[in-house]
């Protein structure tokens, strides 16, 4: 039988994939999945006139500054001093993981790419799983951003399908996958600068969760009254 890989975060600079990730902050505004600043928001509609071509290029001129030469030494020890960090806890994270959730992290390898979005979408199109940091934070606060966003990456691998078998529907299928992670703040605090705040929107129901898991540490069982939790709640 092959050995699986360890799962290992790699931080890239990646100016096509930050432009993605300013793409997905857009569709989440329009699918209204979290909650937003006002200024961002304007931003989102004015994008949302423009075609898909106009987008991008409308982004690209934005940041076009943020990754001239001048710049390029400068990136590049943002991404060392992370994956510095990262590398000293990551292998004690995906054996939390695994504890927390009964299975593996899904995926080998992922790329945190630093984005200028202020926002932090993912991918997790096979072969080119990634998710997004910001480059403006400190290696910590990074970190705390990659647990968060890798939690989804378990979520949407084991549990996504469990949860159709509830009935719901898309928004709170994600819903109940955004408030999984406050986890985070049980058993990987140590890990972290600071708790898992999430979004307000989530608060009944990572409340739940949370006080879920402080009577029975099984994923599983929890996710079952969750899903019950929120159709009462329709």
């Amino acid at each position: 039988m092959k050995k699986m890989k360890s799962p290992h975060v790699k931080f890239v600079i990646d100016q096509k994939l930050d432009i993605e990730n300013h793409l997905i902050g857009m569709h989440s505004y329009k699918e209204k999945l979290h909650s937003g600043h006002k200024k961002r928001s304007e931003r989102y509609e004015k994008l949302l006139k423009l075609s898909v071509k106009e987008r991008r290029n409308f982004i690209k001129k934005e940041i076009s500054d943020f990754y001239s030469p001048k710049n390029k030494s400068k990136l590049e020890e943002i991404k060392k001093d992370s994956q510095k960090y990262w590398d000293k806890i990551e292998k004690e994270f995906f054996k939390r993981i695994k504890d927390v959730f009964g299975n593996p992290f899904p995926c080998n390898l992922i790329k945190g790419v630093f984005s200028t979005a202020g926002r932090f979408g993912y991918s997790i199109k096979k072969n080119n799983e990634w998710f997004a940091v910001n480059i403006d934070s400190n290696k910590f606060v990074v970190a705390g951003t990659a647990m968060h966003e890798l939690f989804h990456f378990v979520f949407h691998f084991y549990f996504w399908k469990e949860c159709e078998k509830y009935k719901l529907n898309w928004k709170q299928i994600w819903n109940i996958k955004e408030a999984t992670t406050v986890l985070l703040n049980s058993n990987f605090l140590d890990l972290r600068l600071g708790p898992d705040n999430g979004y307000p929107e989530h608060k009944k129901i990572r409340n739940f969760m949370l006080k879920e898991w402080e009577k029975n540490k099984d994923f599983k069982k929890i996710l079952d009254k969750t899903c019950k939790f929120v159709i009462k709640q329709q």
